[in-house]
């Protein structure tokens, strides 16, 4: 035993009392000069907690190093702490279990001197396979970068610690187990069981702490309800119950947002510290990678929702104009059974003889000189006065002025039929002067031809009322004037129904599809799909992929989309109040995953940049310690900043709140 470091600890007022009684047996037994004026040895002094002394070393004077001599101590410190954190702690396990296996089987076991072997043991073996430093540039800078480390940080840095912190750490937990042994029973098997184990344990924590281990369950678990402790904390209540409603949406979606997609603790809380840290991260190549890849998998789910909420996933027709043609077959078919109707119901009154009862025109004069002053702006006016007067149900007098005829039901019904024809009735004055005309015309015939003409008229006015008088369905349907050519191409419907016409009118053509059959049943459920493809559309780019391939969501574009058509109230005349809800609880969703507040996230990382710079300038400014000692140790720290992280982003994941 190195006796000289008792006596200098002794001289300084620093000698532990089992030392100090080491000391004096040494003193009696003669292997120790006496202290001048020193008392005769005092006997033994009851065992006390150990306290490990710090490292004392004799005061080295002399010319102060020169580069050269800086430079191979550095060297040696950066070896020192290499084989301290390899061979150093492997041999601080092996001698601390063989010196605790040797004391038992030897019969002293709970002992003090029992607990001193075990010590001594693995002080020994750590030094052994630990490098000296042989130069006083060496051991300065090594007793820096440990003095250093002890400072910032002890408990996650003993793998580039001087060996002597390390030797200190075991040092002091040996004797605190060997005499919680001892005070149990050292004849009892159970405590010289876990006597043995102790140090076991000690070394296992250390090999953890330094990476060498895998981590702890129960520390798993503990971190986790510590994790959880910090999260609520972090929230508060009001914030832990928004983060918890917007948990249970993304469980509630079609196709959940959980597990592997589920929302990241930023995401749910929306807490700026915790977003800013996730989107950070996610940018450090390695450690970022299962933030990216959460993300890639919430862009899938989001896409597999859209593909849910589509009514019929094997629609007959998928592009517009095959839409459009569809749209226009189901419109024609209805049309042509509604005209069928109503001319069997007119036949059947012809057959009755109700169409030949005479009718006054008196109203329909009326109208007709009303509406004169609009010539010049409605052709169709003078048109219409025209066909009345062939028909007689206007007659000029002899100076040319008109009164009005008498005209049979059946003539009547054709001067109405006329008016439909002659008018365009998505043009509003065309449409206006129409309907004016018709209800004289109506007004006229109200009461005559008995009840087989009126269940034919009311059928006529519910065919009007339906494909006439609909701007929508009559555009569909129509031609432009003079040509053969539809008013609304084939390839435009599905912009025409569902973008740009008023929810009236798409809602009235919605009931007409619907009775159309089969087929109309089925134009609708396009439309419908094509909606949630339009909004599909618009939410993700159609040219930027992430690394899955997945294009890319656009949060901003979808609730352009989905507040446009809920606004207008189409979303929910197109898919009803549940599924509307949906959409809108995605694109809530949308938002709370792939955006992040104002400054939260870092594009340029200079600060990032800058930080490191600074702290490798402060580190060897502060501390004196060579370059290459300071690369030493910033990469340690960078090696505990990437434990923390990854143990952070493994919390995000959790959906659990940390801080640094």
């Amino acid at each position: 035993m190195d006796f000289e470091l008792l006596l200098e600890a002794e001289r300084r007022g620093i000698l532990p009392p089992d030392r100090a009684a080491l000391l004096a047996e040494a003193r009696r037994r003669g292997l120790v000069p006496q202290a001048a004026g020193a008392a005769p040895a005092a006997p033994a002094v009851p065992e006390q907690p150990y306290t490990a002394p710090p490292a004392v070393r004799p005061v080295e004077t002399g010319p102060a190093p020169t580069l050269g001599q800086r430079i191979i101590g550095a060297g040696e410190a950066a070896l020192t702490a290499i084989t301290g954190a390899t061979g150093g702690t492997a041999g601080l396990i092996g001698g601390a279990v063989g010196g605790l296996a040797g004391s038992i089987l030897s019969g002293q076991f709970g002992t003090p001197e029992a607990a001193q072997e075990v010590e001594r043991a693995a002080i020994e073996q750590a030094q052994r396979f630990t490098y000296q430093p042989r130069t006083r540039a060496g051991r300065e800078a090594t007793e820096a970068l440990g003095e250093f480390v002890q400072q910032v940080a002890p408990p996650v840095l003993p793998n580039i610690a001087a060996p002597g912190m390390a030797v200190q750490a075991v040092g002091q937990q040996v004797p605190l187990a060997a005499a919680t042994a001892r005070r149990a029973g050292a004849a009892a098997a159970p405590a010289a069981q876990a006597a043995v184990q102790a140090p076991v344990r000690a070394a296992r924590a250390t090999g953890r702490a330094v990476g060498l281990l895998p981590p702890d369950e129960g520390s798993l678990a503990a971190g986790s309800q510590t994790s959880a402790a910090m999260q609520r904390g972090a929230m508060g209540a009001s914030g832990a119950t928004v983060g918890g409603e917007r948990q249970t949406v993304a469980s509630t979606m079609p196709v959940p947002f959980e597990g592997r997609a589920g929302l990241t603790a930023g995401q749910a809380s929306r807490d700026f510290a915790q977003l800013q840290f996730e989107r950070d991260a996610a940018k450090i190549p390695d450690l970022g990678q299962p933030l990216r890849e959460r993300m890639e998998n919430q862009t899938a789910v989001m896409i597999q929702n859209f593909d849910a909420l589509i009514d019929l996933p094997q629609r007959l027709n998928t592009d517009p104009r095959s839409m459009g043609m569809a749209v226009d077959r189901a419109l024609v078919n209805r049309v042509e059974v509604q005209r069928n109707r109503i001319r069997d119901l007119y036949q059947q009154a012809r057959e009755a003889g109700a169409m030949e009862a005479p009718v006054e025109m008196a109203p329909l004069l009326a109208s007709v000189n009303d509406l004169a002053r609009f010539e010049g702006l409605v052709p169709g006016v003078r048109t219409i006065r025209n066909e009345a007067v062939r028909l007689g149900a206007l007659v000029p007098d002899a100076d040319g002025n008109l009164t009005p005829g008498v005209v049979t039901l059946d003539n009547a019904e054709l001067l109405r039929q006329f008016v439909n024809e002659a008018t365009d009735w998505t043009n509003r004055r065309e449409a206006l002067v129409g309907t004016r005309i018709k209800n004289s015309i109506d007004a006229a015939t109200e009461g005559a031809g008995g009840e087989a003409y009126r269940r034919a008229r009311r059928s006529r006015a519910q065919f009007e009322e339906e494909f006439e008088n609909v701007g929508l369905t009559s555009k569909l349907l129509g031609t432009k004037r003079g040509t053969e050519d539809r008013q609304v191409a084939f390839a435009d419907v599905f912009d025409k129904v569902i973008v740009l016409s008023p929810v009236e009118e798409m809602n009235k053509l919605r009931g007409t599809l619907l009775r159309a059959g089969p087929d109309g049943r089925q134009a609708w459920s396009d439309l419908k799909g094509a909606g949630i493809q339009y909004i599909k559309d618009a939410a993700f780019s159609p040219s930027q992929r992430d690394a899955a391939g997945n294009p890319l969501f656009m949060p901003n574009q979808m609730a352009k989309i989905v507040r446009s058509l809920d606004q207008d109230g189409k979303l929910e005349a197109l898919y009803g109040k549940r599924q509307a809800q949906v959409l809108r609880d995605l694109s809530e969703l949308g938002n709370t995953m792939f955006t992040a507040p104002p400054g939260a996230i870092n594009h340029s990382n200079t600060a990032s940049a800058m930080r490191i710079v600074l702290d490798s300038i402060g580190t060897g400014v502060v501390t004196g310690v060579p370059a290459p000692a300071v690369t030493a140790l910033r990469e340690a720290a960078k090696y505990v900043r990437d434990r923390k992280t990854r143990a952070r982003i493994e919390a995000a994941l959790r959906g659990q709140m940390t801080t640094d």
